[in-house]
């Protein structure tokens, strides 16, 4: 029975060497890696206007750091306008998310144009997709609009 058990132990000791080493489909996770894992991409902030709202959404905008400050309070003004609309009757209410609209079309635009000025690739593309992100919002707050 002692046998067995000298078995089965080492079977089990390659067996974690084995899910150890190739756990992971292949790719090794050293200490550096780890570190990006708290990173997120705004990218992936894409689908949260229709997920969360656009008012959370446009919280995450103008908390990073990359918006430009012009952006950031044209954004404001947004999130503002929003805040007026939820208490509107309709007629009002889309009147005012259309101006919502115009300010974050300006802010789209402004975003682009710090954009293709900066020279730095990683913040070009951060804000590309900040812009994305905020046609997006764009996009949802046309649909309430057609709602209304």
């Amino acid at each position: 029975m002692r046998a067995w058990a000298w078995i089965a132990g080492i079977l089990a000791g390659v067996g974690l060497i084995v899910l150890v080493g190739w756990g992971d489909g292949g790719r090794f996770i050293a200490g550096r890696d780890r570190e990006a894992f708290e990173e997120r991409s705004a990218q992936a902030l894409v689908p949260a206007p229709a997920a969360v709202g656009t008012d959370v959404t446009l919280n995450f905008v103008v908390a990073d750091s990359v918006t430009p400050p012009e952006v950031k309070s044209s954004l404001e003004h947004v999130q503002s306008l929003l805040t007026t609309a939820a208490s509107q009757p309709a007629d009002q209410a889309k009147v005012t998310l259309q101006q919502a609209d115009d300010e974050l079309e300006s802010a789209i635009d402004a975003t682009k144009d710090a954009a293709e000025d900066t020279s730095n690739d990683v913040t070009r593309l951060h804000l590309f997709a900040l812009a994305q992100l905020l046609e997006r919002i764009s996009t949802v707050i046309q649909i309430q609009i057609e709602r209304l």
